[in-house]
């Protein structure tokens, strides 16, 4: 089974009102810390799709595959379609954010191995009835993929192949917790911030 990882690094995180990538926790970047984890897992590709020079350098140290966007104002689809389309032939494409610095591999290796079983369907994490990331998309969705415009990602077609998609009970809520604001940052810093001790 190959299976192309597309870290998506290519974002102006407005909301947080600086760069989220180079925030730490636990003494690391998120951008490390997410790279790291992705190299720890069972990936045929690793791709890292980014449009800062530093966060390039950074990819190319680590000795994964690096692809500059130089249209990154024209939203996410241009980081999925540039990974998309530099990976080599494969049976599917796992998608990863950046901002999910409480992601464990654990559940990388769950939503492997459930596509794994099944390679036609999409699959996607999920924690009592929210979705969230990574997401792993098959090949056959791959013109779906390269087809999409503006600052969407995979949810529009998650939305219109609901019967293709298989929703993994995640039993950890903080792994889907994604950074996007200052006090998203704030909360994962204090232990207990979201609930839960971080």
């Amino acid at each position: 089974m190959m299976i192309s990882a597309i870290i998506m690094a290519s974002g102006y995180s407005r909301r947080m009102k600086r760069d989220k990538l180079f925030l730490e926790y636990k003494g690391e970047t998120l951008i490390q810390q997410t790279i790291d984890k992705v190299l720890q897992c069972d990936f045929s590709q690793i791709i890292l799709v980014a449009r800062e020079r530093e966060i390039l350098q950074l990819g190319r140290k680590s000795g994964i595959s690096v692809v500059e966007n130089k249209n990154a104002d024209r939203g996410m689809s241009e980081s999925i379609k540039l990974g998309v389309a530099y990976a080599d032939d494969c049976d599917g494409y796992m998608f990863f954010t950046v901002d999910q610095p409480l992601l464990n591999t654990s559940i990388i290796h769950k939503l492997l191995q459930f596509f794994w079983q099944d390679k036609t369907y999409i699959v996607v994490p999920h924690y009592e009835g929210r979705r969230g990331s990574p997401v792993i998309f098959p090949k056959k969705f791959k013109q779906e993929l390269m087809a999409l415009e503006g600052d969407v990602g995979g949810k529009v077609i998650i939305n219109k192949y609901l019967d293709e998609a298989r929703f993994v009970e995640i039993d950890d809520e903080k792994s889907l917790f994604d950074v996007d604001t200052q006090e998203d940052y704030e909360k994962i810093l204090q232990a207990g911030g979201i609930g839960y001790d971080v």
